[in-house]
């Protein structure tokens, strides 16, 4: 918990009961049935937060104080109790200018369903092949030339069940369906395959050109290095040409000054032996 400064302090219990009487008076006097259902709703939301703040002003100004008396404590009882009601009425405000609970919009339902392509898995149709047959008449021996006359007796007269043929369709027509998938995956491979190739392709381009490029940047650094090693050269030589050129003229110049201040005395003295003869 944070040292609250006596500044803090002082500013809580001034704020407390303004706000205090300024709820109760929001409540009193404010129309409520004036504004549209939703501004209701909102107010009523702004006031409930007030209410709480002024419920932690109170509860620090409380805490704060440490030498309570019978008034002060009167006091904070009936500011608890003011706020108390003025939050059931907010409340009650703020339940019945709430609006309804609305349940947002399936996205579900507008989302189209996948399109499969039922020509890649279509099947080959299964061709049979039609085996001729001799003349049964001549390859195709007697009932009673096979079998006896006892067991002819004992066989039943019902006729044979044929052979499950779906069962033999349906693994002849997945074993088809294989070809074609095998054929889109190599499809698929080649056109990768491709793809590489062409950005390997592109790839060695810009590596060529890059190359090229360095080769160019490296031509052109070189140039101004030279020319930054020959201007280095040229300040040298320029700095001991002023610093030769400095010196000669400091010489000079006060060669000069000195000139100057010995005609100036020499004419002084001209003058006073001009004036005293």
């Amino acid at each position: 918990m944070s040292v609250r400064t006596n500044d803090q302090i002082l500013h809580d219990r001034v704020n407390l009961p303004r706000l205090v009487k300024r709820l109760e008076k929001s409540v009193s006097q404010d129309d409520w049935s004036d504004s549209s259902q939703r501004d209701t709703w909102i107010k009523a939301q702004g006031t409930l937060q007030r209410i709480r703040h002024a419920r932690l002003l109170l509860k620090n100004v409380e805490v704060d104080d440490h030498g309570t008396s019978p008034a002060s404590e009167h006091r904070y009882q009936r500011l608890r109790a003011t706020l108390d009601q003025v939050e059931a009425f907010v409340t009650e405000v703020e339940q019945k200018a709430a609006p309804p609970l609305r349940r947002p919009t399936p996205i579900l339902p507008s989302i189209r369903p996948p399109i499969t392509k039922a020509a890649d898995y279509a099947t080959i149709p299964v061709e049979a092949t039609l085996i001729p047959t001799e003349d049964t008449t001549r390859s195709v021996p007697s009932a009673d030339d096979l079998i006896p006359s006892s067991q002819t007796e004992s066989l039943p007269s019902e006729p044979l069940a044929p052979p499950t043929l779906p069962a033999a369709l349906s693994v002849t027509s997945n074993i088809t369906a294989t070809p074609t998938i095998l054929q889109n995956s190599r499809a698929l491979q080649e056109e990768l395959s491709e793809q590489l190739a062409l950005m390997a392709t592109q790839l060695r381009r810009n590596a060529t050109h890059f190359s090229e490029s360095l080769v160019k940047d490296k031509s052109v650094v070189e140039a101004m290095q030279e020319k930054l090693e020959g201007n280095f050269d040229f300040m040298k030589k320029e700095r001991i040409r002023l610093r030769d050129f400095r010196g000669k003229s400091g010489s000079t110049t006060c060669l000069v000054i000195t000139s100057i201040l010995v005609v100036l005395v020499a004419f002084m003295v001209m003058v006073l032996v001009i004036r005293v003869t």
